[in-house]
């Protein structure tokens, strides 16, 4: 049965307020098949001759008191060396450092520069721009040229007066009478005047058409250098954005390796002691598994020697023999069964070969016993029997 209490119990003690630690004891010692205990939950001192009996037949201490070790033989595990069973979990939690470095990370990504929205100049530049768009192609007009109205003035007074001066002259000629001539020859006078304004038409044409293209040119100019520096402002953006991505992944690589590196170390932690819990567990369950049969080779035993001590009660002991050492044969019996026992329980602690080897040394000596008359058939079988791997 399974046995949970590790309570040390004694002669005197009652199962009290719901404990069964007494009743447990009882029901554990009945189950050897050597006792036959009333459960009544009361260590008396029939309880009491049954511990020691059990202490004795286990190789215990002999006390009467139930502790660890008796409670261990009788449930078939020693209950002080179990490892704790609870399996170690994983888990990482980062570091101040750790938490830092991503907060810095985050305020330094939460403080990017914006989007690039235009530079100090470029309203002035697109101004200038759509101006040379939208600019009228050349023409020229000469009631809207205010150098051909001085011209024209120039030579409009100029003609008059050699209209005038010819006039005169012919005049004189002619006694001081005025005549159909002479206003035909100042008329010529006068025309001669007003075409020389016509031949500077042209070169006042090509003066509006420097002055347009001039214009034009300067407008050209002036837009060139406001792009210029609307690109110098961007260049200075896109810096800034550079620097900004090359410190935020600075930070960011720094908090993600020594977030993996502590992950690691925390990682290898977990499975050494993981490793270390698996080894515990092998341990112990090999521990349980060699206590259980330690427990039932000298439950075994026990009873053998029970079986045996109540056969020689019904011998006559006048039948007994001396060996040549003077010993009696059941006397010899005792030496070789302890002899047998102890080279058998600790098979379970030995190799193959060396377990296969005191195994033949044994089966020899009994064989040598009962050869030299020191045993009988039936002692002899019955040590065979004992010695024999895996019998109980």
């Amino acid at each position: 049965m399974a046995i949970t209490s590790t309570n040390n119990l004694r002669k005197g003690m009652k199962d009290t307020n719901g404990s069964t630690d007494v009743l447990d004891l009882q029901k554990a010692l009945n189950g050897t098949g050597w006792y036959n205990l009333d459960l009544d939950g009361s260590y008396g001192g029939k309880t009491e001759a049954a511990v020691k009996d059990y202490q004795q037949r286990m190789g215990l201490k002999v006390d009467g008191v139930v502790g660890t070790n008796t409670w261990g033989a009788l449930s078939g595990q020693s209950k002080a060396t179990s490892p704790a069973t609870t399996a170690p979990t994983f888990s990482y939690t980062p570091s101040d450092k750790v938490t830092q470095m991503n907060a810095d990370a985050q305020q330094k990504y939460e403080n990017k520069p914006g989007e690039w929205q235009g530079g100090t100049w470029m309203d002035t530049l697109n101004n200038i721009v759509s101006q040379i768009a939208n600019r009228e192609k050349f023409s020229y007009d000469l009631n809207g040229d205010m150098l051909y109205q001085q011209y024209k003035d120039q030579y409009t007074t100029q003609g008059k007066l050699a209209m005038m001066d010819t006039m005169g002259q012919v005049a004189a000629m002619n006694g001081g009478y005025g005549s159909s001539y002479a206003q035909a020859v100042g008329q010529q006078a006068y025309q001669g005047q007003l075409q020389k304004l016509n031949e500077v038409v042209p070169e006042l044409y090509s003066l509006a058409l420097e002055q347009y293209n001039r214009e034009g040119q300067d407008m050209y100019d002036r837009a060139a250098l406001l792009a210029q520096m609307e690109a110098q402002e961007y260049g200075i953006h896109r810096d800034e954005v550079s620097d900004f991505w090359t410190d935020l992944n600075y930070l960011t690589e720094n908090a993600r390796y020594m977030s993996e590196t502590e992950y690691d170390r925390a990682l290898q932690d977990f499975n050494i002691k993981y490793t270390s819990h698996r080894d515990a567990v092998s341990d112990d369950q090999w521990q349980k598994t060699f206590d259980e049969g330690v427990r039932q080779y000298n439950t075994s035993l026990a009873e053998t020697k029970r079986q045996y001590d109540l056969s020689r009660q019904d011998k006559d002991k006048d039948d007994d023999e001396d060996d040549d050492d003077g010993d009696t044969v059941d006397d010899y019996y005792d030496q070789l069964l302890g002899a047998v026992a102890t080279a058998k329980g600790a098979y379970s602690k030995q190799d193959y070969q060396t377990r296969q080897k005191n195994y033949n040394e044994s089966v020899a000596a009994i064989n040598d016993a009962y050869s030299s008359g020191k045993i009988t058939k039936e002692q002899r079988d019955e040590l065979l029997r004992i010695a024999t791997p895996g019998s109980r």
